[in-house]
């Protein structure tokens, strides 16, 4: 089907194309291929599991719409979903404010952990430098500030984490 034959420096094939006036010079078609195995590897590379600072990790439950991040050094924890308002074509990503325990840590090396029981919605921060963990979660919590009187103040979604233990 190809016919090769040699012109100058390149190999000129002719084959199947060759009658539409297609021709691929195999020295150009080999530099091309050969350039794109090398940024496909330096992509690979660039974005290697591990590399970053963020962990990620979703909690189990199928009811859960959210990710968990974690600082790998600091222990951080933050918390993002998909919400989609009622009337909106386009989604929002809602991340919520860190609440108790859910702030910077002592240094280590920090990591995420799914328990794998479908209806949890919270995560294990675990630290592998001293084997300590907690358990993060997405809460509701009174609004600071919400003002006197009885009934039932308003309260936002905050993420919470236990205090580490071993």
């Amino acid at each position: 089907m190809a016919e090769w034959s040699g012109r100058g420096t390149g190999r000129v094939a002719r084959g199947i194309w060759a009658g539409r006036g297609i021709l691929a010079t195999a020295g150009l078609v080999a530099g091309v291929l050969a350039a794109g195995v090398l940024c496909g590897s330096a992509a690979r590379a660039q974005t290697a599991p591990g590399a970053g600072n963020f962990a990620f990790e979703a909690p189990p439950s199928v009811q859960a719409n959210r990710v968990y991040s974690v600082n790998r050094q600091t222990g951080e924890v933050s918390a993002c979903q998909f919400e989609r308002p009622d009337s909106a074509l386009v989604g929002i990503t809602r991340c919520f404010p860190k609440g108790e325990g859910a702030g910077a840590q002592k240094a280590g090396a920090y990591s995420l952990v799914s328990a794998r029981f479908a209806g949890e919605t919270g995560i294990f921060r675990v630290n592998a430098d001293t084997g300590e963990m907690s358990v993060c979660y997405v809460r509701d919590v009174p609004k600071s500030g919400g003002g006197s009187g009885g009934g039932g103040g308003a309260a936002e979604p905050m993420v919470l984490c236990t205090p580490q233990a071993k």
